[in-house]
């Protein structure tokens, strides 16, 4: 018996368990897709449960059996909603830290984003269901469709590109170089073929798709070999470049805002920056020179430094001669002579030795209903951050120049989980992206792991190091090939001190292009399936 044989033999009673299932219909159908996409969120971070990504080949089965658009449509909705369930579960955590104002909004963060998440995974099927494609371009075809919708999904209203599914393979250095040659759309399609391989091998079809599905299968394989030959390449930290201090401070975020507290936590940060010596460092770095750079995590200090100089000048004090200590801050600027006129911003200040504010950076992709309320004129709701009416959006990405120092863009919180929008369009490219974040919120949980791997991604497309700062974690420094060079854990209080990595000389291809290879990868695959059902 060939090996094609007796794979195919203990195919069938597996496609015999799989195909029950599949031939299920109405709520049952609709109950068994949740818990389906449920399992495939197991690949995420921290799980990186790989073998769980198989379970996009049980979606395809249900689909290819479903006879109507609407039945095509409630089995990718029905699959991406427990995808979102099991992969953002830890948004309600934030709604709990201050559980009697907002206790009673946890179902709607617990099933009603994923619920509205999921249309996008209902329009990757819909498209599928149209095409109604045969053979072996079923799956490249749904590949593409469900990339296409994870692009719709990371930029409709404002976007939440969060979990795409080329974070799955986080886990190794090595598997996610591909990123800096067509991003997390265009590699999430090949993610997608890889979780269909299955279905391929175990049909009785033809030779050809057979060995069409056992390429799909060693894509990991092939993708890594890339990256180790990429990574071969890359550069031990130099520690003649200037020295960086990243703080972590670890203040719980139920006790963050009381206001007995604040300046205990103001004196905490001020401690842990003339530390004589760091928490950690990377590997094989011996001693370095007083650090020219010192990040502190999102509104790590709770006053408006704009209308506090005093304030602003101790902060300069903390530093070396020439030293530049980038925050981030709540700030508020006067509009008119009424005191009740103001704009308030999210934003990220950096100081140097005499209190000057030589930049300020503010948050461009508010948190819906966490830092501003969408319709709010409607919707009598507040915030979740306790920020009165809101905040107000700054333009986009930029970034600022300082001597001694690569130039800087500064991102706050989910800003780094946005690909093509982590620098400023048409603008200079910055040598250094510092992401400042508060994922107290979220407790121990996947979130803050989450968040971690977006931020190495976003290293690796744009060939640009990242300093994360968190307030309780995950602390980072990320060098240009999205490796964690020296990180602080969760919930532990700390700092990080090392030379900044060097970016890479030359823009990656992803950042040339954006996101012109998820797009011909789309077109050419859906294209193929509507072109052979034509013919």
């Amino acid at each position: 018996m060939s090996a094609w044989a007796s794979v195919a033999r203990w195919g069938d009673g597996v496609r015999i368990g799989i195909n029950r299932l599949a031939g299920l219909t109405g709520f049952r159908s609709v109950a068994v897709m949740t818990l389906v996409g449920a399992l495939a969120a197991l690949a995420l971070p921290p799980l990186d449960v790989l073998p769980a990504l198989f379970a996009f080949t049980l979606m395809l089965l249900t689909l290819d059996r479903r006879r109507t658009l609407t039945g095509a449509f409630l089995t990718g909705w029905a699959f991406a909603f427990g995808y979102h369930v099991a992969g953002l579960y830890w948004i309600s955590n934030a709604l709990l830290v201050d559980g009697d104002r907002f206790a009673w909004l946890v179902p709607f963060a617990a099933a009603g984003l994923p619920a509205v998440l999921g249309v996008f995974g209902g329009l990757a099927t819909l498209l599928y269901g149209w095409l109604r494609p045969r053979g072996w371009v079923r799956a490249p075809a749904l590949a593409g469709a469900w990339t296409f919708s994870e692009m719709l999904r990371g930029h409709v209203a404002t976007g939440f590109p969060w979990n795409l599914p080329a974070s799955a393979w986080s886990f190794s250095d090595a598997l996610l170089q591909p990123l800096s040659l067509i991003g997390a759309y265009g590699y999430g399609f090949f993610v997608v073929l890889f979780a269909l391989s299955p279905l391929m091998l175990l049909r009785r079809t033809g030779r050809w798709e057979r060995g069409f599905g056992a390429v799909c299968l060693l894509l990991p394989v092939f993708f890594a070999g890339y990256g180790a030959v990429r990574l071969a390449g890359a550069a031990d930290p130099d520690i003649s470049r200037p020295t960086v201090r990243i703080v972590q401070g670890n203040v719980a975020q139920t006790e963050k805002w009381k206001p007995q507290l604040l300046q205990g936590h103001l004196a905490k940060y001020a401690t842990l920056t003339r530390a004589a010596r760091a928490t950690v460092k990377p590997a094989g770095v011996g001693d370095l020179a007083p650090p020219s750079l010192v990040v502190w995590p999102e509104t790590a200090v709770p006053y408006a430094l704009n209308r506090e100089p005093r304030l602003a000048a101790y902060l300069g004090s903390l530093l070396q001669p020439g030293g530049l200590l980038m925050t981030g801050v709540p700030l508020r600027d006067q509009v008119s002579d009424d005191p009740a006129e103001s704009l308030s911003f999210n934003a990220v200040v950096a100081l140097n030795e005499r209190g000057e504010m030589v930049a300020r950076l503010h948050k461009f992709h508010l948190v819906p209903f966490g830092e501003y309320v969408p319709l709010s004129q409607w919707l009598p709701v507040e915030t979740i951050a306790k920020t009165g009416r809101g905040f107000t959006a700054g333009p986009g990405p930029s970034s600022f120049a300082h001597a001694g120092l690569p130039r800087i863009g500064a991102l706050i919180c989910y800003e780094i989980i946005f690909p093509g929008a982590v620098t400023e369009a048409g603008g200079p490219r910055p040598g250094l992206l510092v992401n400042v974040t508060n994922d107290a919120w979220f407790g121990v949980s996947s979130g803050p792991y989450q968040h971690l791997a977006a931020a190495r991604m976003r290293a690796i497309e744009e060939g640009l190091p990242v300093l994360r700062a968190a307030n309780t974690g995950i602390s980072a420094l990320i060098d240009s090939y999205g490796r964690v060079l020296a990180s602080l854990p969760l919930e532990r209080t700390g700092t990080i001190d090392s030379p900044i990595p060097a970016s890479l000389e030359n823009k990656t291809l992803y950042a040339r292009g954006e996101e012109l290879a998820a797009i011909l990868l789309v077109i050419a695959s859906c294209g193929a399936a509507f072109f052979l059902r034509r013919n």
